[in-house]
């Protein structure tokens, strides 16, 4: 029981340090990646502010440069002077010229008054574009951002920006349009470490898609108007942070948006949700492997600790069994009994009841083992060791090898009476053995008992007076003829 106690003590013990451990890593796990989602968040929110500045500085240089133009257009007109003045001064801007893509000049029909680069490779008229098309039919003079188009002068993608002229009456003039190329800025966006996944998008205010990286021909003039962006998150703040499953590739991902007050141009960063928590995630199973073999090492080291528990209580166990038995009979021995009546005694004070001893000696038995030899001898007490056990007639009655050819049984709860038929029983059931002993006037092998009873409660202390008694009693029956018992009271 003590074994048992102590592995269910040890296996509760490692439970609940197991328990502690693991609510402890799931915090410390949780809390991580929380820390792990806040670092990305605050990354991509830092890239999207910075490139948002990116974006706004080329739109005003491109503005201020469209502005000049207009002016000097508006104030001179279009004059073959003023188109050779105005590509002198657009060809004098070298800080804007790797960006810009071309700068052109539409009149009223819109035939190509001028342009940086006059080398087209497609119509030179204007009149069927979008930007064209727009300003003629608005009058506002507020520079307008149309979608991505394909330049006619080299066959890439570019972004227009463009501005409408007006004659002194304010009636359409024609328009002054930049396009800088697209290519530019995926250049700089590959520049940008956001992993195999990332994305970098740049967004017109009603949700046309101008530029995105990586590049791909069907991404360019997306319309994404009707994404979580723009119906959910633009309507309550111009910058924040949100997820979504990708419409073009299916991947979750987190991402930074943030909207141009000047031009309403939307820039987003966003980051791979799975690849961006593969650290942490890496993290976390190292953790989870660390706690799974440290339990391991607890759950075998209780193992250990309980077979070592089990091993020694067995061998003390068996030491007890050969301390307290008697290695012939098989019966409890001296100390044994000792220890055992003083027990006995106690419990018969607690129930009231009386307590009887009986000291049994095998009769002539010196001559017996002189005569048949000590094998035969000791045969002989192994057989009445078995039928003094098989006499008893309760289970909480005991029977001890008192010494040599002496057995001295101890009977809680067994009055004069009883103490009496069981004394007969033994003295019967050992003769009905038939064991020969041609030196004994029985001609077979005796026994003589000594009975003494008390009430526990007036030996208490004095347990040795009722085994005298008993003993006397033994002495008694010998005198007496042997092969039988006598009484003796304390």
């Amino acid at each position: 029981m003590h074994v048992k106690n102590t592995f269910y003590t040890t296996t509760i013990t490692v439970i609940i340090v197991s328990l502690i451990i693991s609510l402890s890593l799931a915090v410390q796990i949780s809390t991580s990646r929380q820390q792990s989602i806040q670092q990305i968040n605050t990354s991509v929110a830092n890239l999207s502010h910075t490139l948002d500045v990116y974006t706004e500085g080329i739109m005003r240089q491109s503005e201020m440069l469209i502005t000049t133009v207009s002016d000097i257009i508006e104030i001179y007109g279009m004059t073959p002077q003023q188109a050779t003045n105005i590509q002198r001064m657009i060809s004098n801007q070298d800080n804007l010229l790797t960006q810009i893509n071309n700068v052109a000049v539409y009149d009223v029909r819109g035939e190509l008054f001028t342009a940086l680069h006059e080398t087209f490779s497609g119509p030179r008229k204007g009149v069927d574009r979008a930007f064209f098309i727009y300003h003629k039919n608005n009058k506002s003079q507020q520079i307008f951002i149309g979608e991505p188009v394909v330049s006619r002068t080299n066959g890439k993608w570019v972004i227009t920006i463009s501005r409408r002229l007006e004659t002194h009456t304010g009636a359409f003039n024609g328009v002054v349009v930049v396009t800088l190329g697209i290519e530019n800025f995926l250049a700089l966006y590959g520049q940008i470490n956001i992993g195999h996944s990332g994305v970098i998008g740049l967004t017109t205010q009603s949700g046309v898609l101008l530029v995105r990286y990586p590049f791909k021909n069907n991404y360019i003039g997306a319309i994404v108007s009707d994404s979580p962006l723009f119906r959910k998150y633009l309507k309550v703040q111009n910058t924040g942070i949100a997820s979504s499953i990708s419409r073009f590739d299916k991947i979750e991902r987190i991402y930074a948006y943030e909207k141009n007050t000047r031009y309403g141009l939307v820039t987003t960063v966003a980051v791979s949700t799975d690849e961006a928590l593969s650290p942490w995630r890496k993290q976390a199973i190292q953790l989870a492997v660390l706690i799974f073999v440290f339990t391991v090492i607890l759950i075998v080291a209780s193992y250990f600790l309980y077979s070592d528990l089990s091993r020694k209580t067995r061998d003390n166990k068996e030491l007890k069994i050969i301390a307290s038995e008697d290695a012939l009979t098989g019966l409890f021995n001296r100390r044994s009994f000792d220890e055992k009546i003083l027990s006995e005694i106690a419990g018969c004070i607690a129930r009231g009841a009386p307590i009887s001893v009986l000291i049994v000696d095998v009769d002539y038995f010196k001559k017996y083992n002189d005569n048949y030899g000590h094998p035969e001898g000791d045969r002989c007490l192994a057989l009445m060791g078995d039928t003094l056990r098989k006499s008893l007639t309760r289970d909480n009655q005991i029977v001890a090898r008192y010494g040599g050819e002496e057995f001295a049984l101890i009977l809680p709860d067994a009055d004069i009476q009883e103490a009496r038929r069981i004394a007969q029983t033994i003295i019967r059931n050992v003769f009905s053995l038939q064991i020969e002993h041609a030196f004994s006037p029985f001609g077979r092998v005796t026994v003589s008992v000594g009975v003494s009873t008390a009430r526990a409660v007036e030996i208490a202390g004095s347990q040795q007076s009722i085994i005298i008694a008993a003993d006397q009693a033994l002495y008694q029956a010998k005198r007496a003829g042997r092969n039988q018992y006598a009484f003796v009271g304390v």
